[in-house]
């Protein structure tokens, strides 16, 4: 089942132009996501690119930054849902619009037109966003799977032009891993999650291991709900494998250097999700920054395609 299929479309909105002290514009907002950058494991990716992918990667995450603090800083939800609505009018149309108050708005254009990247995506990330606004919770596996595509697949689609691929080849990669990631944050932030009322994980299977919302909402790991985490856990795990299969060559391989590095970060979380019996509400889950620098160390050594069985198999050996 292709995920992007039932996605919602939008019509093209107008608005009337904003005062620039407008708080819909959040500009506090904006300077405080260009300064979380910096500290931000993502950005670690940004130096295996050259500089212009560099500062177009930049301009991209910045976007995904402004728009989820949006979601989840914003105290007031109706602002909230203003300051979405503004990006939504942005992207509604074929084009981007000159006049667009946001002071993000020139490097974006810029961007897409450059990297001739689908407004579509940004659309889907704004409809993952909206999801976050109100309570949440997942029906079932399919709903699941549309979410994981809305909060990170639209985004690997859209960093694969930054990358210098196509979208075309490389974006089941993108859809695989992005689910890989979502699902392991999932099962990391079942803690932070449950105090803004947000349960990702799919109703039914809640329902088949009898684990209860409350059960979520208060870290009640009884036997069915360790079942349940272990199943997300597995079916990320089947995501992250998919997506190294589906870098079938050295070409490939090397275009996606950068989201191999996080694939490297997240994949290591992930393990250590499983290690802590998944008591995520007792443990934080992080990585310090020797292990960052030993995985980066692994991952620079490492060759296609021999070197990615090396590094798996030193990763288990290493952690036993």
């Amino acid at each position: 089942m292709d995920v992007r299929a039932e996605l919602p479309q939008n019509d093209r909105i107008t608005r009337k132009s904003l005062p620039s002290d407008s708080p819909v514009l959040d500009l506090d907002g904006f300077e405080k996501a260009r300064k979380g950058i910096r500290e931000s494991t993502f950005s670690v990716s940004f130096f295996f690119l050259d500089p212009e992918a560099r500062n177009d990667l930049a301009t991209f995450y910045l976007f995904c930054r402004v728009v989820d603090d949006i979601v989840d800083e914003t105290p007031d939800k109706s602002l909230a849902e203003e300051r979405l609505l503004l990006w939504r009018e942005f992207f509604s149309g074929e084009t981007l619009s000159e006049a667009f108050p946001h002071p993000l708005g020139h490097d974006l254009r810029d961007l897409v037109h450059r990297r001739r990247i689908p407004l579509s995506l940004f659309r889907d990330i704004l409809d993952g966003m909206e999801t976050d606004l109100r309570p949440v919770r997942i029906p079932d596996i399919e709903a699941l799977r549309r979410y994981c595509y809305l909060a990170a697949g639209a985004v690997g689609r859209a960093c694969i032009p930054i990358f210098g691929g196509e979208i075309e080849e490389l974006g089941e990669y993108a859809d695989s891993l992005g689910e890989a990631f979502q699902l392991t944050n999932i099962l990391r932030d079942l803690k932070s999650d449950a105090r803004r009322n947000r349960i990702y994980l799919p109703a039914d299977r809640m329902q088949a291991y009898g684990v209860s919302d409350r059960d979520v909402l208060e870290g009640r790991l009884h036997p069915g709900f360790l079942r349940l985490l272990e199943e997300i856990w597995m079916r990320a795990d089947d995501d992250y494998r998919r997506a190294v299969a589906l870098l079938s060559d050295r070409k490939k391989w090397k275009i996606m250097k950068a989201a191999r590095v996080m694939e490297v970060f997240y994949r290591e979380i992930h393990r250590k999700i499983r290690l802590s019996g998944f008591d995520v509400y007792r443990h934080r889950i992080r990585l310090s920054p020797l292990l960052k620098g030993w995985l980066l160390l692994r991952f620079w050594t490492a060759s296609f395609p021999e070197g990615t069985s090396k590094l798996s198999s030193s990763r288990e050996d290493h952690h036993g």
